[in-house]
């Protein structure tokens, strides 16, 4: 069976015996949870990773995941890209957590499946600081003052956290192939439009002030949401769990189904 779930943020208790005893569903080695983005397990070479590397690896389960704007891209980039179900992969820990590639598509227990990570974060209103710059540390102070969310070049933030225009001409590629249809749509952002339902879904909650802003990612999303024909489109990263409509659904904390 193939599960999918939301972002983790390098917290893995999601998938720990004593939570997985709660799922309506017992997970085998036969199963692969998704991860729609923000997995986190890249992050920094310490020993928390090598921990992690080793706990993940005893689960019962094969864990596949797409890459979220809260990833270390110069980690991901040490691991190889291989062939794996038709598509690009990184084995993180061989056939047990997969990376999956941006533009790709995979045939997982006959089923399809279109993949494309990324987004735009949203937590860097006080900026994307650099250390070897010689206004890092009053840059820093100002965005602490003043309460405001920054990141760090090449510690917290990464500038591959949106594709580059080659990537997306490659998913285009690989749609042309299977006649733009496939069974579902895994990423962490969503389109133009989606993004629209989503702030209308979340008016009048203590989510209403957010916004989320079009990018080259989003664009695309909606260039696809205008051609490609499928069953069902899951993503990630707005830290929600909401069926927007019969065809989108925004994951966090639940692991479902597909």
């Amino acid at each position: 069976m193939i599960y999918v779930t939301g972002d983790l943020h390098s917290e893995f208790q999601r998938f720990a015996k004593k939570q997985r005893m709660h799922l309506p569903f017992e997970l085998t080695e036969d199963d692969y949870i998704i991860v729609c983005g923000d997995f986190g397990l890249l992050w920094a070479k310490d020993s928390r990773f090598q921990y992690d590397l080793k706990w993940l690896s005893n689960l019962p389960f094969r864990v596949l995941w797409i890459q979220g704007n809260h990833e270390n891209y110069n980690m991901i980039e040490e691991y190889p890209v291989e062939k794996w179900k038709g598509g690009k992969v990184r084995h993180i820990i061989r056939e047990k957590i997969i990376l999956l590639e941006r533009g790709q598509v995979f045939k997982i227990d006959e089923k399809t499946f279109f993949t494309m990570g990324g987004a735009s974060s949203n937590d860097i209103q006080g900026g994307i600081l650099d250390k070897k710059s010689s206004t890092y540390k009053r840059d820093r102070m100002r965005a602490i003052k003043r309460g405001l969310p920054y990141r760090v070049l090449n510690e917290t933030w990464w500038p591959q956290e949106l594709p580059k225009e080659a990537e997306l001409q490659e998913g285009r590629d690989n749609l042309e192939n299977v006649g733009y249809q496939v069974d579902y749509v895994i990423s962490h952002c969503a389109s133009n439009d989606l993004q629209k339902k989503l702030i209308n879904c979340l008016s009048g909650t203590v989510h209403r002030a957010r916004t989320y802003k079009y990018d080259i990612l989003t664009d695309y999303f909606q260039e696809l949401e205008n051609k490609l024909q499928y069953h069902h489109w899951f993503c990630g990263h707005y830290h929600q769990d909401l069926c927007i409509d019969q065809k989108h659904t925004i994951l966090y904390e639940l692991i479902i189904r597909v």
